[in-house]
């Protein structure tokens, strides 16, 4: 494990080396030349103001749309690349939580494809798994992105994407809370506080975004002595597959959608990706759907399914998702070890 200073915050690139010496870098963007890839851990001040004192219910309805970084995807077409080719495939299963998911509402639709998103109506495990990711940014200014709580060892894991987690200019979000089940300013399950953020290393590379690494694991803090798998159950992962063969499904909350007020999805075939990405399919979620699950195998039925991916970015007509290859699955184990 290496530390990294970073502008004064507390950051290690976490490998499987002994303790190196301390490198300084003169500023956050240094972030993105470290001398061995790997995954990246940025913990967050145990008293920063988060929970109900800070994200009541006005401010995460006043909360702004995460965006994708400017310049990004263009960026990553030459220099972003995963390791697409390598690892055996790896999966943990979902498991549901104390009590079931709401039950579905009579004759929702469950569109097999469309670029239109629609409104979740099917109740089960995703309807209390997925959730929204809030936060502020390098700016100062508060933002609301998607994320999904996931099966993990300690129930504490919390799948969403890197630039919730660090901005345009290398500035790590604070903050940040998790929201299970949000509904218009509702918080039903609790509002889980962060204490650690992981990204992979590469992700911030040559002071620009990386889309094809965009995926980032959330550590957060128990809300009354239980975890989000203990409160909610939590949704099965994979890493290292495709979906080929299958249909996508997406989850999240975009602004665009009944104004982030809902859980909206999308679903259908995949189209073919573009700027390095591994997954892409029509759908027309905007902002504040940036994290939420990329589906394979969903089962709408019981609302479970595998995470492969998540919502990282959108042109006009398609929405692409990072490959949760060997970089991923190391971030992933990194984030259940802390």
């Amino acid at each position: 494990m290496r530390i990294l200073a970073v502008a004064g915050l507390t950051t290690m690139l976490l490998g499987s080396g002994a303790i190196a010496a301390p490198t300084a870098f003169a500023a956050p963007a240094a972030l993105a030349a470290p001398a061995k890839d790997g995954p990246v851990e940025h913990r967050l001040a145990a008293t920063f103001a988060a929970g109900d004192d800070y994200w009541t219910p006005e401010r995460m309805r006043a909360a702004q749309p995460l965006a994708a970084p400017a310049g990004s995807a263009k960026a990553a077409t030459s220099r972003a690349t995963t390791s697409a080719a390598a690892g055996e495939p790896v999966e943990f299963a979902p498991v549901a939580g104390p009590r079931p998911g709401p039950k579905p509402t009579n004759g929702f639709p469950f569109v097999a494809k469309a670029a239109a998103q629609q409104t979740w109506k099917g109740g089960g495990l995703i309807a209390k798994t997925a959730g929204k990711v809030f936060g502020t940014g390098g700016n100062g200014k508060n933002f609301v992105a998607s994320g999904t709580v996931v099966n993990s060892a300690d129930g504490d894991v919390i799948v969403t994407v890197a630039h919730a987690m660090i901005d345009g200019e290398g500035r790590w979000s604070t903050n940040l809370v998790f929201v299970p089940a949000y509904k218009d300013g509702a918080a039903p399950y609790g509002k889980f506080t962060a204490r650690t953020m992981y990204i992979w290393s590469g992700y911030y590379k040559d002071n620009a975004h990386q889309p094809p690494l965009d995926f980032g694991m959330l550590v957060v803090n128990k809300v009354k002595s239980k975890t989000p798998v203990q409160t909610v159950g939590g949704q099965g992962i994979r890493f290292n597959v495709t979906t080929e063969g299958t249909s996508n499904t997406l989850f999240g909350y975009p602004s665009n959608g009944n104004g982030g007020k809902t859980l909206q999805y999308c679903s259908g075939a995949s189209v073919n990706p573009s700027y390095g990405m591994k997954y892409a399919m029509l759908c027309d979620m905007g902002g504040g759907s940036s994290g939420g699950p990329w589906f394979q195998e969903f089962n709408r039925t019981t609302g479970t399914g595998y995470v492969i991916s998540a919502h990282a970015l959108r042109n006009t007509t398609t929405s692409y998702g990072a490959y949760f290859g060997p970089e991923a699955l190391a971030t992933f184990r990194a984030a259940v070890a802390a």
